[in-house]
């Protein structure tokens, strides 16, 4: 399990080396014509929003699936697909991708 007790001025100290599997998916998302990406700092991590589309993404060290640089989610997938939660984890990049492709298209 990482560890994440040092501060620095009272934040999580950045450890982007266990984070690639959100860039991944930023820059698979950033292909889309049209569509404007934003990867922001989010906790020790980063969070992923898709201009006019209601899901964000995010990997930090609270997230599901961090522990093996997998991915969580919030929308784009159905309540039931998520298994009764409003979120789902454990998941990378390309099976997001895939899923935004499915449920909006691909570019337009």
């Amino acid at each position: 399990m990482r560890e994440f007790t040092n501060y620095k001025n009272g934040r999580y100290l950045n450890n982007t080396k266990y984070y690639k599997e959100i860039k991944k998916l930023y820059h698979l998302l950033r292909k889309e014509e049209g569509k404007a990406v934003h990867l922001k700092r989010f906790m020790d991590g980063y969070q992923i929003t898709v201009d006019g589309y209601a899901f964000d993404v995010i990997e930090h060290f609270g997230s599901y699936g961090n522990e093996q640089d997998r991915l969580e989610i919030m929308g784009l997938y159905t309540y039931d697909e998520c298994g009764g939660d409003s979120v789902l984890g454990d998941l990378t990049a390309k099976g997001i991708y895939k899923k935004f492709i499915e449920v909006y298209g691909g570019k337009k």
